[in-house]
């Protein structure tokens, strides 16, 4: 059984994978690890809120609202940021700016999480909670991408489109979306 903070752990470490594909690879070869990169950070920053965010302020009864502030303004200043390095073709010198000011803001996010929020949840819940919250994090991950396949991206114009929309419009829709299909 897989805790909260092993959830969150691995989607750290898969941002952090396809940040360092994105930045390593050649400017011709960047347009998907570009897209992957997005969409795993967007994707995540969505989880996040829905699940990470209301259970810190949940359990954290000393620090849980000022720690929602904090991963809220995170949010806020990592999305706008992929909304305007999406503007850019992977070739432009402002793309890698781009790509940097999101890494300057990403890596303490995770830093503190990893080191502070994730113990200090897992301290004040259950394995069963924990258990619990997991896969809700997961479940919603999962419902998200299950329109892209296990690995895949959207494509450039959806991920546009994904970026603009308000965070609780994105999961109605993949709900929606998963309902209908099971029609």
């Amino acid at each position: 059984m897989s805790r909260i903070s092993d959830a969150v752990k691995a989607d750290h470490a898969l941002i952090t994978e396809a940040y360092h594909a994105i930045s390593s690879a050649e400017t011709e070869d960047r347009h998907s690890p570009r897209n992957k990169f997005i969409w795993a950070l967007d994707r995540y920053l969505r989880v996040e809120d829905l699940v990470l965010t209301p259970a810190l302020e949940q359990h954290l009864a000393s620090h849980g609202h000022q720690r929602r502030q904090r991963l809220s303004d995170d949010f806020e200043s990592i999305n706008s940021k992929l909304r305007h390095m999406q503007r850019f073709d992977p070739a432009q010198e402002s793309f890698n700016s781009s790509l940097h000011a999101i890494w300057v803001d990403l890596q303490p996010h995770v830093l503190e999480e990893e080191r502070s929020d994730l113990h200090r949840l897992e301290d004040n819940i259950s394995e069963n909670e924990s258990t619990e919250l997991s896969n809700k994090y997961n479940r919603i991950k999962d419902m998200l991408q299950k329109p892209y396949g296990k690995d895949g991206a959207p494509d450039s114009r959806i991920l546009t489109a994904i970026l603009e929309m308000p965070r609780q419009d994105l999961i109605v829709k993949a709900w929606v979306d998963r309902v209908m299909e099971e029609f």
